[in-house]
């Protein structure tokens, strides 16, 4: 084989979209690194394809990755796959390729199946500069970082979330940016799959089947979203004429707005 370590596409729910070059490399390396064994099993008998796992996960990506390396550089070859997709798009892969490099290991990336571009191209959404944001995460101060970057994102995002987040995730956004548009792709390469666009406004809960796998495709920043700090001038005189002080009109300001503390504050101690 030309590589030491071949980082190996699945798919993403259909079990014939393995390429032909896939099942090939599968059947000729010496070891399978699987995100989870079992899972893949599935896959690879589906595929006749019988040959040693061993089990590369995100909680032992460090240590096993040190492992794989020894044994490429041993001679051994190697295929590394994830539960479904690309390996390293949000799955253990990049933790490896550096090792990669920085060992002189040889490796390759074989072309397939990815639940990022293939939810991006249906959701019909502009596609000319997009934004991969994986998952949301789930602490309240992880949440509030990720929304202020999707508050203040102008390309189309790219979003993974979970069944059991998605209801809560829809009642964020329609707080933080009613008017734009959202796909939500479910289910997708399976006998489910389903695209649905709605105005963020607008979605109805009661409409949206909440099983199964998603990722969601939020329209850009629109224009008329920029802000000017001018538009707040008649709020900050108000307050002034009030006697708050500065740190209470930058708080309130702050809440209102996508402008850092900083910037309020300049532009308030400059008020005239």
């Amino acid at each position: 084989m030309d590589y030491q370590i071949y980082f190996v596409p699945t798919p993403i729910g259909n079990l014939e979209d393995m390429t032909l070059r896939a099942i090939k490399t599968l059947k000729e390396v010496d070891l399978i690194a699987c995100e989870d064994t079992r899972e893949s099993k599935k896959l690879l008998n589906f595929y006749e394809i019988d040959k040693p796992l061993t089990s590369y996960h995100k909680f032992n990506e460090q240590t096993k990755g040190e492992e794989l390396i020894k044994k490429a550089s041993e001679g051994m070859t190697i295929g590394v796959i994830s539960d479904q997709g690309m390996p390293g798009m949000s799955d253990p892969g990049e933790i490896l390729i550096k090792k990669c490099k920085e060992n002189n290991i040889s490796y390759t990336i074989l072309p397939g199946p990815s639940s990022i571009l293939t939810a991006l191209i249906g959701s019909g959404q502009d596609m000319s500069a997009f934004s991969f944001y994986g998952f949301i995460g789930k602490k309240t101060k992880e949440k509030k970082e990720f929304y202020e970057k999707l508050k203040n994102e102008d390309k189309t995002s790219i979003i993974f979330d979970s069944v059991h987040n998605l209801p809560k995730t829809i009642e964020d956004f329609k707080e933080i940016f009613p008017e734009r548009k959202l796909t939500i792709a479910r289910e997708l390469t399976k006998k489910f799959e389903e695209y649905k666009t709605y105005t963020i406004k607008d979605i109805d809960p009661e409409e949206i089947t909440f099983k199964g796998e998603f990722v969601l495709i939020l329209e850009g920043k629109k224009e008329e979203e920029f802000e000017d700090i001018s538009n707040f001038d008649e709020e900050i005189r108000q307050m002034i004429e009030e006697g708050k002080s500065t740190k209470e009109i930058v708080k309130i300001i702050r809440k209102e707005s996508s402008f850092s503390k900083n910037e309020i504050y300049e532009y308030v101690i400059n008020f005239k």
